[in-house]
Order: C-alpha cells, then sequence, then structure tokens
C-alpha cells in the first residue's frame, strides 16, 4: 500500500518539501501496528507543527492470515459444526386453556377474546327495615291518638313513635329512664350503631358493621364506604343535637373517622336532616379485620327524635385500582353541617 501527502482543503502556495527541509519538526511516532500516532507538543518544547511528508509503504499478509483476518462473504463454514443428533428426554405439556396474561389488573387468557373480569366478592348494600331490633314500632303502624297499647294511653304527638319505619338512635347519656324510653334497647352514652337488618347484596355484616378480610386486602381492590342517614328532630321547643358518623373499630380501639350533624333549634322544629358521610380507603391502608359501622347520636330522648328508615342506607363499594374515585351526587335536602367532636356528653347533650 502506497500512500502520498497532499496539502487539507486550502492551497496556501507553500513548498511543503523545501519547506520541511528548512524547518524543525519531530520524529513521526508508530504503534506496534504502524499506525500514526497523534499526540501533543509539550509547551516547553522547541518542536513546531507543520505539514510533513513520509514515504509510502506496502505491507503484505499471506493468505490464510488476509482470510481469517479481514471480513468476507463465503458460502462455506470456515468451520464447521460438529454433528450431534436432539433426544428427548421429558415432555411437560402446558395446558392452554390455564394459559393468560395480564392487561391491567385483569387476566386475559391465551385462547379467547373475552377479559376475564375478576369477580366482586366486596361490594354490599344494606337497608334498615321494621325488622331491626332499633325499630320503635313495636305496636304495628301507627296509632292514632287516644288508642291504647300495652294498656298506656297514646298521648297526642306519641304516635309518631310507632311510625311505620322509624328507629332509636344513640343517645349522649345513659340512666333508667332512658334504658325504659328506648325499651331497653339504649343501655350506654353515646354512638350508637345503626343495626342495618336488610342486606340487598354483598357480604354479611358483623355487629351490625363492615369487616375488612383478607381476601379483599389480597384482591387489590380500595374500598368506598358511603351512607345516608336522615333523622326527625323535635323535644318540643328544646334545642336538640342530631348525629351521624363513620365510626372504625380495630381490636379493641374505636373511633369516628367521619362525623356531620349539627344542633337544631326548638323554635323551628321538627327538623328532616339528611346526612351523607362517605369515606374512601386505598388497599394499602386497608387494616384486616378493621369493622366500620355507622353511628347515631341524639341529644334527647323525647319520643319526637328518631331515625327515618326509610332514608337510611349503607353501601360499599370494592373498586379495582384502574378505576376512578366515586363521586357521590349530594342528596335532596342534606345538611352539610360536619365537626370533629371529642367528648359526646359535653357537645352532643341539649335535652334530656
Amino acid at each position: 500500500m502506497a500512500a502520498t501527502t497532499t496539502t487539507p482543503q486550502q492551497n496556501t502556495g507553500i513548498n511543503i518539501t523545501v519547506q520541511n527541509e528548512s524547518e524543525n519538526y519531530r520524529n513521526i511516532r508508530r504503534n506496534s501496528s504502524k499506525q500514526i500516532v497523534s499526540y501533543t507538543l509539550p509547551e516547553d518544547s522547541d518542536k513546531e507543527y507543520g505539514y510533513k511528508r513520509i514515504p509510502g509503504t506496502t505491507t503484505v499478509f499471506e493468505s490464510q492470515i488476509y482470510n481469517r483476518t479481514i471480513p468476507q462473504l463465503s458460502n462455506e463454514l470456515i468451520t464447521p459444526l460438529p454433528d450431534f443428533t436432539n433426544e428427548v428426554i421429558r415432555q411437560n405439556f402446558v395446558k392452554e386453556s390455564k394459559m393468560y396474561y395480564q392487561v391491567g389488573s385483569t387476566l386475559q387468557p391465551i385462547r379467547g377474546d373475552e377479559l376475564v373480569e375478576p369477580k366482586d366478592e366486596f361490594s354490599g348494600r344494606y337497608e334498615l327495615s321494621p325488622a331491626a331490633p332499633s325499630f320503635r314500632g313495636n305496636a304495628g303502624g301507627t296509632l292514632p291518638a287516644g288508642k291504647k297499647e300495652g294498656g298506656q294511653e297514646i298521648k297526642p304527638g306519641d304516635e309518631f313513635r310507632y311510625g311505620p319505619n322509624t328507629h332509636f338512635g344513640g343517645i349522649s347519656w345513659s340512666d333508667e329512664d332512658t334504658v325504659n324510653a328506648t325499651d331497653g334497647y339504649i343501655t350506654y352514652p353515646g354512638h350508637k350503631e345503626i343495626a342495618w337488618d336488610n342486606t340487598v347484596y354483598g357480604p354479611p355484616l358483623q355487629q351490625y358493621g363492615y369487616r375488612v378480610t383478607k381476601e379483599l386486602i389480597e384482591s387489590g381492590r380500595n374500598l368506598n364506604i358511603r351512607a345516608v342517614v336522615g333523622f326527625r328532630v323535635k323535644a318540643g321547643s328544646s334545642n336538640v343535637g342530631a348525629y351521624a358518623a363513620i365510626m372504625r373499630r380495630r381490636d379493641t380501639s374505636k373511633g369516628r373517622i367521619v362525623t356531620k350533624g349539627q344542633t337544631h333549634l326548638g323554635s323551628g322544629a321538627p327538623h328532616y336532616p339528611l346526612h351523607q358521610l362517605t369515606y374512601d380507603i386505598p388497599n394499602n391502608q386497608l387494616v384486616e379485620n378493621a369493622l366500620y359501622q355507622i353511628t347515631t347520636n341524639f341529644g334527647t330522648r323525647d319520643d319526637g327524635t328518631f331515625i327515618i328508615g326509610d332514608k337510611c342506607l349503607f353501601e360499599v363499594t370494592a373498586q379495582l385500582p384502574e378505576e376512578p374515585t366515586i363521586s357521590w351526587p349530594t342528596p335532596v335536602n342534606e345538611m352539610e353541617a360536619s365537626q370533629n367532636i371529642v367528648s359526646d356528653e359535653a357537645v352532643e347533650t341539649s335535652t334530656r
């Protein structure tokens, strides 16, 4: 191979041969493959940069070395593969009917066009009926004033106690008169769970509350809790507090995580507040065996204050992770008053 050097890019008119002879340049350095190595001059060097004409060289390769070194096309293998025979030792067949691939949080079969939707075994809806233990109308239906029940005369206004679907709620204090006034149903002060007795669909309740299970957590689903609670509030001309809440119980501890309600003025009674309580629980915050109940508390034991069963529902929705958060519409006549309260006795008691 021969090489000649030409002036780069532009013609400067310089006679390179003559100039090279008259100027002081360093020697050309090569590596082991005889390639020219470029390197910079030290700052204190008396050498200079410039053009250098060098003699061309020719490299001769042996045929075998050339063919082994330079890539080339060939119709035959240079190194033939050894001859061997495959032998099947064991076969483990996979049933295609049991093969799936994941699409989001759902599984789609390899054979089939339809997505396999995970079965929802965790959502539920619950209602309050006259069969619940909290029902006040033991006489069965509305009794007009003047009639007697159990030998006791029904006074005007007391017929509310015998409505078609009215229920006792919690009372913020407890004494013998309170126990008697509620037919033995209220035996302790403060919030009392609503005794949902009608399961429209979903898993059965425990202690009238929704229980978080290991299977629910392992499903990856989130929980949306919703309750709608309707009251009638009246105790003569007295002011009365009426509250609804979502209560969470864990082991031996309990606490209200959502509370709605207010004190209603006696001057405008009767009042018919309607409260919607909602709470979202991501799957990673679910605690096994946690119990969620809907509770109520009144500041009076007067028969004119009670839960209206036909205006109550308890709904739990177990959502897949990719489903959007539920935004429930506001019920007609809902009262938005809410508060964080610690002492039921101090805040909610207004009338005895």
